[in-house]
């Protein structure tokens, strides 16, 4: 993954150089109804997959859900891509402000029938244990996908319609493929009960789905209303990078964490082992917003014209609001823990809902300022309220004042690397390569030290000032 995540920065250059800020933010917009239509017709199916595959009986069970789920979702797939095609006038009209534009929708809905679709047996090569299956397929599709735009957008000069082809050819090729083959080993068949099992287990999830689209994407179409397309650019690009937190760094540990959280809460002196992974996890996510901080100046020099300038000042508001979002997945994780989860239903749904309100009061008024105000301010609040929420199923008191020294010391420093020097680029490198060095060794010294050792060093401080009185 982090290998397909490095080949699709190798377009960031192409996309901001061949397509300017006002195509990009136009691909962000594009991008947001790819995932929103994803989310509606996908998710259901999706997202309980995996666990009606393993509530299957036997092999030719799950063989019949996996072919159903393929079925379900091609079926449906092709239903979208019509329907999408007859409503996209209106829909770029509405969403994209220009009913000439309606051609990129219609790829996009192609390509999301087709997206769908691929989810199902790469969810079985997971479930069946072949991490070698998995990843092939998946950087096949992002070869693909990245020989396909270098051809459309940078040989073709074909813009923002070359960028949608591309997306639609290489989730055509590779689902077709996959699907295909996943189906001549599966059979073709069709099991209406689990159908309907998938269905009425995912359903629910959609609304809790659609609301992390909104929080993640909605500030893009904010921007377009209130400023201008090119500032949606500039926007898309700094989260683009600030998101890499959460895409490099929390999804693993969160992925870990989740199946290490029961054992680690019912062992030994397992609450404070709890709060422990906690504080070490705030550090961690800490540094990371501090890392991408302090290197976002030079990132955006580095990767894009000026016209994209503003995309520096995006990087530390969206790496630090991720960083609060996977304080707010440990709280989330503790609710499953707790047994509770019913909370998210509404904490989630409300807290789009103020998004919304908060960008738009913002922006409004301050343009691209409001929007980078804004989002860490909104997922503050979604830490905080899962917080309140799970202290109620898990009582527990967390390392509250090691939590502030870590988050006040990855702010002091971030905003010391991240202006740097009146000096040269280089110099300035150097200032924030050793900042971001030094928050871990920093943190060690204020936060992580044993009980132990501060005990010593107490005993010896009181030690060495008792053989100075009596040198006295």
């Amino acid at each position: 993954m982090l290998l397909s995540r490095a080949m699709s920065f190798v377009m960031v250059p192409v996309y901001t150089h061949h397509l300017g800020a006002a195509d990009y933010g136009l691909v962000e917009l594009i991008d947001t109804v790819d995932l929103v239509a994803l989310v509606l017709f996908s998710s259901a199916i999706a997202d309980p997959f995996l666990r009606h595959l393993h509530d299957a009986p036997d092999a030719r069970g799950r063989d019949r859900v996996t072919a159903t789920a393929i079925l379900f979702l091609a079926g449906v797939g092709g239903l979208i891509a019509v329907v999408g095609a007859f409503a996209s006038p209106a829909l770029a009209t509405l969403l994209l402000g220009d009913a000439a534009r309606a051609p990129l929708l219609r790829l996009t809905f192609g390509a999301v029938a087709f997206q769908a679709m691929l989810e199902i047996p790469l969810a079985r090569f997971r479930a069946d244990d072949h991490p070698l299956r998995f990843a092939s397929w998946t950087l096949a599709r992002t070869a693909l996908g990245l020989a396909l735009n270098l051809t459309f957008i940078a040989a073709l000069d074909l813009g923002v319609r070359g960028l949608a082809l591309s997306t639609l050819l290489a989730s055509a090729i590779t689902a077709t493929a996959v699907c295909a083959l996943t189906l001549r080993r599966t059979g073709i068949a069709f099991d209406s009960p689990a159908l309907r099992r998938m269905l009425a287990f995912g359903w629910p999830l959609i609304p809790g789905a659609l609301a992390l689209v909104a929080l993640q994407h909605g500030r893009s179409y904010v921007l377009n209303h209130y400023c201008s397309l090119a500032d949606v650019g500039r926007w898309a690009l700094g989260f683009k990078f600030g998101a890499l937190l959460s895409q490099v760094l929390g999804n693993p540990l969160r992925n870990a964490w989740t199946a290490q959280m029961y054992a680690v809460w019912d062992g030994p002196n397992g609450h404070a082992r709890f709060v422990r992974a906690f504080t070490i996890f705030v550090g961690l996510f800490a540094w990371a917003a501090l890392a991408l901080s302090v290197a976002a100046p030079d990132l955006v020099a580095i990767l894009a014209p000026p016209t994209f300038a503003g995309a520096a000042l995006v990087i530390p508001s969206v790496a630090s609001a991720f960083a609060l979002r996977e304080v707010a997945e440990f709280f989330r994780n503790g609710l499953v823990l707790g047994g509770n989860p019913r909370p998210v239903a509404w904490i989630e749904p409300a807290l789009a809902l103020l998004d919304l309100a908060l960008g738009v009061a913002l922006v409004s008024r301050f343009g691209l300022t409001g929007a980078i105000v804004a989002t860490p301010l909104v997922f503050a609040l979604y830490a905080l309220a899962l917080h309140r929420a799970v202290r109620r199923v898990l009582p527990v008191s967390y390392e509250y004042r090691r939590v502030a020294t870590l988050a006040g010391l990855a702010l002091l420093l971030g905003v010391l690397g991240y202006h740097g020097l009146d000096v040269s680029r280089a110099l300035n490198v150097v200032l924030r390569a050793t900042i971001i060095a030094a928050y871990p060794a920093l943190a060690a010294v204020f936060v992580f030290r044993a009980p132990d050792e501060r005990a010593a060093m107490r005993a010896l401080r009181k030690r060495l000032l008792g053989s100075r009185s009596d040198a006295r």
